[in-house]
Parts: C-alpha cells; sequence; structure tokens
C-alpha cells in the first residue's frame, strides 16, 4: 500500500495532498523531497504549454504559461525543482509548488526558498477531472533571466516621410530589443523589429520623472492602423537576457492619406445687405479602423472642419477663419477658398478644396473717382456709424497679385451721409486701364465671414475721352441714298459698364444738313440714310460713358451720288479749276464726251484720260481724240485705258497737286 493509504498514487501526489492541508492559500507553496517524478511532458495536444520564468523586479520573480483545453474546472501547479546549496554533494534535489487554481501566471520571490543564482527546472501541471496533463521541462537561472515591462505610459506618435515615430519612456535603464507587430482593417498581425536601444539621454515625454527613452520606426499606410509594442532585455554581449516582455496597449494611427470629402456647397445670390448664403450638404467619409482600435482614439478623425479663407481685401487684420463643418455661413460678394479639414492626431489634413468666385451686386451703385496728378479720391454712400470699409481696386484681366486695398475707419459721421477717401501715393489710376473698384463693409472687421458688399464698380482711369475714341472708322457703299459706317471697337468696352453709347455724326460740308445716330455699346456698324446725291460729307464717331462724352474720331469725307459716281473718301483732296478752264478742254473731247468734276471725290471710270507731268503718251483701247493745247506748258500727253499717275494713292484716284482731274467717258 502507498502511503495514506491510496492505492495508485504516487509519490508527488501524496506530498502535493500533504502540503496542500496545511497550506494556507491556493498561492502559497509547499516544499517537498523529489523522489521520483514523471519526465517529459504528458504527450496529449492539450494541457500547459510555452512556459517561461523570469525576474520582474529585484527581488520579485514570476512564471507564465499558456494552456490548451477546457477552462470549466482546471487547476494549475507550479513545479520547481533544484539542488540546495548545502546538498550539492549528494545532488538530492528538493521542490517546491505553487497552486495557482485556473489562473496561468505565479509570481513568488526570495523568500519563498527559490534559489536565483543556481539553476532550477521548472514544469506546471494542469489537472482536470482525473486526469493530469504536463508541460515541458525548462532550466533557469533567474536572477539573471529578467523580463521587461513594455512601455506603460503615453506613447508619442509622429508621422514623416511615409515612416511613423514613436516615443515612449522607460523607468529602467535602456538597452533593450524592441519589437512592433501592426494590423489593418483587411490584414493579419506582421512583425518589425525596431532594433537595439540605445541610451538616447533623458525621456522625451516628460510624464516619467528621471526616466530614459526609447523609439522605434514603421511603414506609414493609407489605412489606420494598429500597433503594438514588445520589449525584450539585452546583455552586454548581445545575447538576451530575458522573454520578451507583453505587448503594450494598442497605439491606433490613422491612415497618411484621408479619403476625400465629398461635400456640395450651394451659393444664393448676393441680397440687398451685400451677402449671401453658404450651405454645405454631404457626409464627411468614415474610415475603417483594426478590431482593436474599435472605440479607441487615434484612428479615427476626431472632427471635421472648414477653413474660410476670404482672398479679397488682404489688407485686413485676420483673413482666415475655422468652422465646424455643416455650419450655414453669410459671405460677403469677395472671392473665398474653403477647405474641408479632418482633424486627427496629427493635425489637420485638407481633404477637399472649393473655391467661392466673386460676386457683383445685380444693381450699380454711383462711384465717384477723380484723379488729379497724383492724387486719387473716391465717394460713395456710408453706412451706419463705426462701420470700417475696405476699400480694393485691381487692373481687369490682370492677375490678383496686383491687387491694392486699404481700410478706412471714418473718424467722424459726414453729413452728407458720404465716405470719402483720398491719397497721394502711388499707385493711383491715372493709366489708361480698366479697373475693377469694390468696397466691403463691416461692423466687426476682424472676423473675415463679416463683411458685406456694398459696392462693386468699374472705372476706367486716365483720360477716358481719348483712349476711348473709335479707331478705323470706314464708309462703305450702299443702295439708295444710304451708306454704311463701320469702326473698330472702343477700348473703353474692355470695361464692363463703362462705355455707354457710340454717337455716329454726318453733315454736309456746305453746312445745309447735319444729324447724330446713337448705337448700342456693343455694335460697331450703323447705317446712314437720307444722304443726296453730289453733296460732300463728313462722318465721326465717338465713344460715351456715364460720366462724360468722348472725343470724335477723324472726320472722313465721302460724296454720294447715282451709279457711275463714287462714295469713299480721297486720301488727298485737291484744289479745284475754275469751270471755264475745265469747260474749254472738254470741248476739245468732241461732242460724245461728257465731263465731270469733283474736289475731293475719286471716280473709277471705265474710260479716262489725264496728263501726268514728265510722261509719255500711252496707247489706250480707242482713237485718243486730237489735244493741241495742253493743259500745262510743256510735257508730252500720256492717255491708257487704266492706270495711275506717279502722285495717286490707289488706281482711281487721279489727282496731283494743284491740279484737277476731268473724267471723260467715251462714247460707245
Amino acid at each position: 500500500m502507498d502511503m495514506m493509504g491510496l492505492a495508485g498514487t504516487s509519490k508527488h501526489i501524496t506530498f502535493l495532498l500533504l502540503c496542500q492541508l496545511g497550506a494556507s492559500g491556493p498561492g502559497d507553496g509547499c516544499c517537498v523531497e523529489k523522489t521520483s517524478f514523471p519526465e517529459g511532458a504528458s504527450g496529449s495536444p492539450l494541457g500547459p504549454r510555452n512556459l517561461s520564468c523570469y525576474r520582474v523586479s529585484k527581488t520579485d520573480y514570476e512564471c507564465s504559461w499558456q494552456y490548451d483545453g477546457p477552462e470549466d474546472n482546471v487547476s494549475h501547479v507550479l513545479w520547481c525543482c533544484f539542488v540546495p546549496p548545502n546538498h550539492t554533494h549528494t545532488g538530492q534535489e528538493r521542490c517546491r509548488y505553487f497552486s495557482s487554481g485556473p489562473d496561468r501566471t505565479v509570481q513568488f520571490w526570495e523568500q519563498d526558498g527559490i534559489p536565483v543564482l543556481s539553476k532550477v527546472n521548472f514544469w506546471v501541471e494542469s489537472r482536470l477531472g482525473n486526469r493530469t496533463m504536463k508541460s515541458q521541462k525548462i532550466s533557469q537561472y533567474l536572477y539573471n533571466w529578467t523580463k521587461t515591462t513594455p512601455p506603460l505610459g503615453h506613447i508619442k506618435v509622429s508621422q514623416s516621410h511615409r515612416q511613423l515615430r514613436m516615443d515612449w519612456n522607460v523607468s529602467e535603464e535602456a538597452g533593450a530589443e524592441v519589437q512592433f507587430r501592426r494590423r489593418m482593417p483587411t490584414t493579419n498581425w506582421t512583425l518589425g523589429d525596431c532594433g537595439p536601444q540605445v541610451n538616447s539621454g533623458s525621456g522625451v515625454l516628460g510624464d516619467i520623472r528621471g526616466s530614459m527613452s526609447e523609439s522605434c520606426l514603421c511603414p506609414s499606410e493609407n489605412m489606420a492602423q494598429e500597433i503594438q509594442i514588445r520589449r525584450r532585455r539585452r546583455l552586454s554581449s548581445g545575447a538576451p537576457g530575458g522573454p520578451w516582455s507583453d505587448w503594450s496597449m494598442p497605439v491606433c494611427v490613422p491612415p497618411e492619406v484621408l479619403p476625400q470629402a465629398k461635400i456640395k456647397f450651394l451659393v444664393e445670390p448676393l441680397n440687398q445687405g451685400g451677402r449671401r448664403r453658404l450651405t454645405m450638404q454631404g457626409q464627411s467619409p468614415q474610415l475603417a479602423v483594426p478590431e482593436g482600435c474599435r472605440g479607441r482614439p487615434g484612428a479615427q478623425v476626431k472632427k471635421h472642419l472648414v477653413l474660410v479663407r476670404m482672398l479679397s481685401c488682404r489688407c485686413q487684420a485676420q483673413t482666415s477663419k475655422t468652422v465646424p463643418l455643416g455650419k450655414k455661413l453669410n459671405l460677403s460678394g469677395a472671392t473665398y477658398d474653403l477647405n474641408v479639414l479632418a482633424k486627427t492626431r496629427f493635425g489637420r489634413s485638407t481633404i477637399q478644396k472649393w473655391h467661392l468666385p466673386a460676386q457683383e451686386l445685380t444693381e450699380t451703385r454711383a462711384l465717384n473717382v477723380s484723379v488729379g496728378g497724383n492724387m486719387t479720391s473716391m465717394q460713395w454712400a456710408a453706412q451706419a456709424p463705426g462701420t470700417t470699409y475696405c476699400l480694393e481696386w485691381q487692373p481687369w484681366f490682370q492677375h490678383r497679385n496686383h491687387t491694392h486695398c486699404t481700410l478706412i475707419v471714418p473718424e467722424e459721421e459726414d453729413p452728407a451721409k458720404m465716405v470719402t477717401h483720398s491719397w497721394s501715393s502711388k499707385p493711383t489710376l491715372e493709366q489708361e486701364e480698366c479697373y475693377r473698384i469694390t468696397v466691403f463693409a463691416s461692423k466687426n472687421p476682424k472676423n473675415p465671414m463679416l463683411w458685406a458688399t456694398v459696392l462693386s464698380s468699374y472705372y476706367f482711369g486716365g483720360n477716358a475721352s481719348r483712349a476711348g475714341t473709335p479707331r478705323h472708322v470706314s464708309v462703305r457703299n450702299q443702295t439708295g441714298d444710304s451708306v454704311s459706317v463701320e469702326w473698330t471697337a472702343s477700348q473703353l468696352s474692355t470695361c464692363p459698364g463703362v462705355l455707354t453709347q457710340y454717337v455716329v455724326r454726318c453733315e454736309a460740308e456746305d453746312g445745309a444738313w447735319e444729324s447724330e445716330w446713337l448705337v448700342p455699346p456693343t455694335k460697331t456698324q450703323v447705317t446712314l440714310d437720307g444722304l443726296r446725291s453730289r453733296v460732300m460729307y463728313k462722318v465721326q464717331v465717338r465713344a460715351d460713358t456715364a460720366r462724360l462724352p468722348g472725343a470724335w474720331s477723324h472726320p472722313q469725307r465721302f460724296s454720294f451720288g447715282p451709279p457711275g459716281t463714287c462714295a469713299h473718301p480721297c486720301l488727298h483732296p485737291v484744289a479745284a479749276l475754275p469751270w471755264s478752264s475745265l469747260a474749254a478742254r472738254a470741248s476739245r473731247l468732241g461732242s460724245g464726251a461728257t465731263l465731270r468734276t469733283s474736289r475731293r471725290c475719286c471716280t473709277r471710270e471705265m474710260r479716262w484720260w489725264s496728263r501726268c507731268p514728265e510722261t509719255e503718251a500711252t496707247g489706250q483701247s480707242r482713237p485718243r481724240p486730237p489735244l493741241s493745247a495742253p493743259w500745262t506748258q510743256g510735257g508730252p500727253w500720256r492717255l491708257r485705258g487704266r492706270g495711275r499717275c506717279r502722285h495717286c494713292q490707289r488706281p482711281g484716284a487721279w489727282a496731283w497737286l494743284g491740279r484737277t482731274v476731268p473724267v471723260v467717258t467715251w462714247p460707245t
């Protein structure tokens, strides 16, 4: 019969029962003499495994293991066997056990009788009903095998160049090996090595006084990540000095590139108060996070914001303001940039950009601008007392970098309810170009979202009358008693709202008739009717603004007559000769010849003759009539069907200084 009279009970179980009778708790230990214990593991896939024993502080030690099998009614026992220092000559081992119940961790210290400077054999037995399962045996020198702690405090995370850097403080001496593991919503854990840590000086976070710092780099991804850190003591020889620590608490980080938002911005027209309502519709994108980061801060976006930046009136004290996403805004007619921001642990990131162009008032409000020398003055209707104004002017069609603005705070209220601003420094509005002028007003100028547009207008600087004079006025033939007058558009037409109309004036040179035609600013042609035959006219065009009439263009002369005469101006009009002289010369041509004269009309007759000084006579299609007396003394005649004299400007313009041109139509 075995001890205690229990048949089939081994000695180590008997000692276990005897020790448990005197134990004060499940974690208490008992020391027994080892007689015979089973060697090796139980051979079952179930039971305890991965046993590890180590030092956790100067006097405290711990053993932990994993267990595969049913958890109900299982109890674990840690066995420690060693040769006492006073029994080294006999080699007799003594054993001590610690019962942990269902727990898989046993803590003890030097006073429990476990030697820490000599070798100790450890194993675990797990009892489930009448079945006992045993782990592999390990041998350990406890004092030199130390388990470090994972980062317990705050882990600081920063992001740069597609890398994540994690920094933390440790209380024990630095010099450990560090590993990380990470996973994303669609991947499993992957292991990474942070490398051995060196003494980097004092702690970087400042939450543990007198601590040292460690760090680790891992890749940044375009998906949210869950990262954990573990550490292991490293000896000076480079060999491990203990087991790996437990994994740290999860560190959750957002993606490097956040998904773009799809917010719709709806803008209403400017109201009478010079402001327009802006409404934001849509939802911000939701991030997928790993399992361990659900409900934990770090990976998710903290909040979504909208950065409103006013691009107009940059001379104000503050040009931008941040508001929550979805807030209804009332903005002026200025130009704005709106950026949708996502705030994460790394700061703010722009996930959508939207540009709001400027909008002008529907009604034109008067703006008085005067320029004299180097002095420019502007005047407009005043708002309520205490209002600050922002005056902005910019050359039209130029980049916004050429915009100028100034803040105006009237010192006292004007009895005429007007605001006048004058300045003598550059730049002035004296250059002949178009300027866009806008006036904003606000009772709170430090808030860029509280401005209102009170005036928007265009102004053509310099001498608008001279610069706006129409060019290249031309007269073309028309049927009946009318002609067509055309011209190139005035330079004022490029300045919106400045050119109000064109005025075309036509008058007979004999002073018997004069008339004007009003032409819309979008047209550059008009038909003149009611003209008389055989009358010399002159026509001029001007471009008017709302402030003053323009300057007349250079007069264009033309005559109007029946078919066979011309209706386009001569470039070089010549003086007329007495009619008696012309008639005398016409008589030499015969009874079939018809003589026409004109002071400034250019003719294009099919048959003509003339005499150019210092030329010889040339052939023509019909026999030349006898000409006995030249027009001028000396010199031969030249006769031809088509051609020009040396002094003519174009075919059909037959003139030279001091001469009239008789025109002869030969009988057919």
